[in-house]
């Protein structure tokens, strides 16, 4: 008799532990989540910088590659990741991925700050006091010294990193420009970090296409502007076409490297990539040719 209850009770034990286990495992998941969308507490490395703060940031109010500068502006975290930045030591760091990250994220985050700073709604090109660009205002404190986004693209990255695809991760508040990722780049892994960014940037029409009709291969113009960045990794075509999916558009691209098909470079648009402007009808500003997130000549 008490053989058949086991067995006839048995199955209902079973039952009732799962049934008790699901919503704790629920639970728990969704504590999980709330976690990672509760804000951090700083906790800087070697060099002063805690990018835990600069992720949250961007995982909040970053959508789709559109940035809610007004939400953003009232978090008190970026404040407080601005002044980390102003009081880094960057030398401290002791890899060049992990230096790399920290200016990445930090050309990325002072951007969005000018925008907020010089109240930008419409473009980044069209903001000018006494004859000075966004791009050349000295304004951003890094390490201890003033510097300008012009400077900080231009000689504390590309002149010492040599990496072309910085040029997918700086973000230069524009719709044309790679989309800003929704995480802060990390020396450990800043590789498949960039590497990403380039597969997504390779695969999307509005940076790469193929006009089958007049046989043209239509491109961002930054590659046209950066094109000597990647002539250390066989040029700019070659390094498409290793990450390209599309087979027709992959093709054009190896008979483009052969000078079998005609290249050009699509209008860049310089419009904000906010998402309050997201909707929004204003007409776009006029595309300045040699110019990518940056107001001189990129290659001068």
């Amino acid at each position: 008799m008490n053989k058949n209850k086991a067995s006839y009770y048995g199955p209902f034990f079973w039952l009732a532990i799962v049934s008790f286990s699901v919503p704790i495992v629920v639970a728990a998941k969704a504590f999980q989540e709330v976690q990672l969308s509760t804000k951090p507490t700083p906790h800087p490395d070697a060099s002063g910088v805690d990018h835990a703060l600069w992720d949250y940031l961007l995982k909040t109010h970053v959508e789709n590659g559109l940035v809610d500068y007004d939400d953003i502006a009232r978090d008190h975290l970026f404040r407080t990741y601005l002044r980390q930045l102003s009081e880094s030591e960057p030398s401290k760091l002791t890899t060049s991925a992990d230096q790399l990250a920290l200016f990445c994220n930090a050309y990325n985050a002072f951007v969005i700050n000018g925008v907020i700073t010089h109240k930008i709604r419409d473009s980044v090109m069209n903001y000018n006091v006494e004859g000075t660009e966004f791009f050349d205002l000295k304004e951003h404190i890094l390490y201890g010294e003033t510097f300008s986004l012009n400077e900080i693209e231009h000689e504390l990255i590309r002149k010492r990193f040599r990496e072309p695809r910085i040029h997918v991760a700086l973000v230069c508040a524009a719709k044309s420009c790679p989309a800003i990722r929704a995480e802060a780049y990390t020396g450990p892994r800043l590789t498949k970090q960039l590497e990403d960014q380039s597969i997504q940037f390779a695969n999307q029409t509005k940076y790469v296409t193929y006009d089958a009709a007049s046989d043209t291969l239509r491109l961002s113009p930054l590659l046209d502007w950066y094109g000597g960045d990647w002539d250390p990794v066989g040029g700019y075509l070659p390094w498409l076409a290793d990450r390209v999916e599309n087979d027709a558009i992959k093709q054009a691209i190896l008979r483009a490297s052969r000078n079998e098909t005609s290249v050009a470079f699509l209008d860049y648009d310089w419009s904000l990539n906010s998402q309050a402007a997201a909707g929004s009808a204003a007409p776009k500003p006029a595309s300045k040719k040699g110019q990518f997130g940056s107001g001189s000549i990129p290659n001068e």
